[in-house]
């Protein structure tokens, strides 16, 4: 009789377990917009970046360059932002407690500013939208060509800044000894002993 009910309290507890647990959830089922191309949520390799640019324009040839530009523009925002902002917020109040004036004012102006050098970008995808009109493409580049462009750029930096400051200071060093000299008189004065 203890087995029987051992036994009966063990299955029980068994089937609470893992009657419990039920069945998973599905994973949410991503619907996809007609309007944007099957490859758009995609992630790029590791050793990969991408860009996505989109044009509408009417004639083919400028919706290609456009898209190519757009998506060229995206890698270089990827690699070199300077972004600048400002936010300005200014409160005035004037007047007595129960008549009071007040005057509020914000404003926030930003801006980014993409300088890239690229190298070994390619066209990698290219896809018409339903409505004949709009075309999405995708340019790709390698990290280590990224990489390599990036530190050619810093190095020609670095080099022109060199060159302008020894040529400054060249400059700046004639410059002293000119001035020096127009202190000085012009005939030599002899030196008695």
């Amino acid at each position: 009789m203890k087995k029987t009910l051992l036994s009966i309290l063990i299955l029980s507890l068994a089937f609470f377990t893992f009657g419990c647990r039920g069945t998973p959830e599905p994973a949410p089922v991503v619907v996809a917009d007609p309007t944007m191309p099957p490859w758009i949520n995609d992630m790029p390799p590791a050793d990969v970046l991408w860009g996505i640019g989109v044009a509408d324009n009417v004639q083919m040839n400028m919706r290609m360059t456009m898209a190519d530009s757009r998506a060229r523009q995206d890698i270089a925002r990827q690699l070199n932002t300077v972004a600048q902002g400002m936010v300005t917020d200014y409160a005035r109040e004037a007047g007595g407690i129960t008549n009071a004036a007040v005057t509020q004012f914000q404003e926030m102006v930003s801006r980014q500013v993409t300088e890239a050098t690229l190298q070994g970008v390619v066209r990698d995808e290219q896809w018409m939208a339903p409505d004949g009109r709009t075309l999405w493409m995708r340019v790709r580049v390698s990290r280590s060509d990224a990489t390599r462009a990036a530190a050619d750029e810093i190095a020609r930096a670095v080099d022109s800044d060199e060159a302008a400051f020894a040529q400054w200071r060249a400059m700046d060093a004639l410059n002293r000894l000119d001035d020096q000299l127009s202190r000085n008189p012009q005939s030599p004065i002899p030196v008695r002993n």
